[in-house]
């Protein structure tokens, strides 16, 4: 009788301990759980911060490109009408001041 009670205490000894130890494993469980976590929002922010930054980048080169081909077309619209100008400066003088005198 002696030697039943022995090990049924000791089952329940061993019992206490797996309780205890899946406990102990719990925890550390949900405290893994916790640092995947913030590792899985580190990442994602990471990549968004890098995905904004290309895109404000790409957005810039494009605005860029175009303000120097409206620079570029500008440029060359005033030549032609620079050239224009020294053209039929002379010829648009006359035709004013003839206008003017009444010829």
């Amino acid at each position: 009788m002696e030697d039943l009670i022995m090990r049924i205490l000791d089952i329940e000894d061993r019992a206490r301990e797996v309780i205890s130890d899946a406990r102990k494993a719990d925890k550390g469980l949900e405290a893994r759980i916790k640092d995947e976590a913030r590792k899985l929002q580190s990442d994602i922010e990471q990549k968004m911060d890098n995905k904004s930054a290309f895109l404000r980048k790409t957005e810039q080169e494009e605005a860029d490109r175009k303000i120097k081909i409206i620079n570029d077309n500008t440029d060359k619209y005033l030549k032609e009408l620079e050239n224009k100008y020294k053209k039929n400066k002379d010829k648009w003088i006359n035709g004013i001041m003839e206008n003017i005198i009444g010829r």
